[in-house]
């Protein structure tokens, strides 16, 4: 009896800290639309009658999954390959920035050069060697269909897709299935998604891993536990944001436990997942270094503190600023240092360290950070569209696409406010999962694309408060009729 109050105690902290979170996101995210909208007092209309037709598309899926489910993932899957295409035809995106140095590395991989990048000290793949994992990945896509860059758009639309697919089985699980047809359509046609469709982007590939792996655990079956194990060890390879999964699943796990009371069974889960994990990615090291792609394990980072030095200083060691994606702030320093990885990673610590003695700019500097962060429009189009594509209409969608962000954020703490209406309250996972992703920018650096998990969880979460709107509004209507 304890403990189950204890879970619930618990179930409750966790989705008041992500209500917390989400007044924040929802405060930035309203400042920026404000003031983007300001002199658009025409578009502001125009706007809220596009978020109408929206809101009647979900209504539509809806009505539709209620007659065949066949049918509506059918829509769902035509409606999302064909945005895409349509978007891809549009951008007819070139790689840029780091995505353009990744698919050259993954050229050398194929060639058979790519150790002469790889082992060099003053090279990216040398000081970023967390993006190796990836780049064998379009290596191995290079392999089997050529270089040509209309494969990996194929693919990775095909990833989005099958995201929103995997989204509403896994809504279906832990909700109901009107909230599994909304959240998947409201991830579909998300705006900002849409836009990064064109940019051949490890996010795509992950994102469908991590919400993969979220299915698995949220399943009771102990083998599942050792199968999200597997797909976050891919992950991670992939794009190292497993690790917020992981303590997620943790968190989750235990606080079922206080709940079930079966200690040992969640222990168990834990223990699998993790067993999994490891062996996935120690597994890739050792295949890496034995192939001679990489000259040690890419799990573990040549600049350990990079991130940490731009998340809470904005600059580099020395503020040298980036020239472009393979001349960074992290290269300059490094050549300041010679390329001393030792003596850089112990300049870094040293920077961390000012920086929190000097807490009162620094929580200035993370609060503009974050405001930033959690309410700037999502910056993807500026890697998929050259300037003369960003037509007026364009913009039009942009504002749209902010707007969509913010409505998301609106109902998911609409729907956070029913579970806490409730009496008994189970742990949430995508709540905790919310908070993880938001969080861990507190100290890392920051750009608006990096959300991109989070809308995944938005559009769940919010998912269950449009599923009790649309279920009222049907009844309270058939009831006047």
């Amino acid at each position: 009896m304890i403990t189950r109050k204890l879970s619930n105690l618990c179930g409750i902290i966790f989705l008041i800290i992500c209500s917390i979170i989400l007044i924040f996101m929802l405060g930035a995210s309203l400042s920026v639309f404000y003031v983007s909208t300001e002199n658009m007092h025409v578009s502001r209309i125009l706007l809220s009658g596009a978020l109408v037709v929206e809101l009647f598309l979900l209504f539509i899926g809806v009505r539709v999954n209620n007659i065949s489910k066949r049918a509506f993932t059918g829509m769902l899957i035509l409606i999302s390959l064909f945005e895409y295409l349509l978007w891809n035809i549009y951008a007819a995106t070139n790689p840029v920035s780091d995505y353009k140095v990744l698919l050259e590395g993954a050229k050398s991989i194929v060639n058979g050069t790519f150790k002469s990048l790889s082992f060099d000290k003053t090279n990216y793949f040398y000081f970023y060697n967390f993006q190796i994992g990836y780049t064998t990945y379009l290596a191995l896509v290079m392999k089997v269909f050529g270089e040509g860059l209309v494969w990996f758009k194929i693919l990775d639309g095909l990833y989005m897709t099958l995201t929103s697919i995997i989204i509403y089985k896994l809504v279906n699980k832990i909700s109901n299935d009107k909230s599994a047809a909304i959240s998947s359509l409201l991830y579909a046609v998300f705006i900002p998604n849409v836009f990064g469709a064109s940019i051949i982007n490890n996010q795509h590939l992950s994102t469908l891993l991590l919400i993969c792996a979220i299915y698995f655990i949220l399943d009771h079956r102990l083998s599942f536990a050792s199968y999200a194990g597997i797909i976050l060890g891919f992950t991670q390879i992939i794009r190292p944001v497993a690790i917020i999964a992981i303590i997620a699943s943790f968190l989750y796990y235990f606080i079922s436990a206080l709940e079930n009371g079966s200690y040992t069974s969640w222990l168990k889960r834990f223990a699998l997942l993790i067993i999994a994990f490891m062996l996935v990615i120690r597994g890739f090291d050792f295949a890496l270094i034995k192939a001679g792609v990489s000259p040690g394990p890419i799990s573990k980072d040549n600049v350990k503190y990079f991130k940490f030095v731009l998340g809470l200083t904005g600059n580099g060691v020395y503020s040298i600023p980036t020239e472009n994606a393979e001349k960074t702030q992290v290269y300059y320093d490094l050549k300041t240092l010679n390329f001393d990885y030792n003596r850089y990673n112990e300049e870094c610590l040293k920077a961390i360290g000012k920086s929190l003695k000097d807490y009162k700019k620094t929580l200035r500097f993370i609060v503009i950070k974050m405001h930033n962060f959690m309410g700037g429009k999502d910056n993807q189009y500026e890697f998929a569209l050259e300037n003369a594509k960003i037509t007026e209409f364009i913009n039009y969608l942009l504002e749209l696409g902010h707007l969509q962000y913010i409505t998301m954020i609106v109902f998911s703490i609409a729907a956070i406010i029913l579970k806490l209406i409730d009496r008994r309250i189970k742990v949430d996972i995508i709540s905790i999962l919310i908070i993880g992703f938001m969080l861990v920018h507190v100290f890392i650096e920051t750009q608006t694309r990096y959300r991109y998990e989070t809308y995944v969880f938005l559009s769940i979460l919010s998912s269950q408060f449009l599923e009790r709107f649309i279920s009222y509004k049907k009844y309270t209507w058939s009831k006047f009729n």
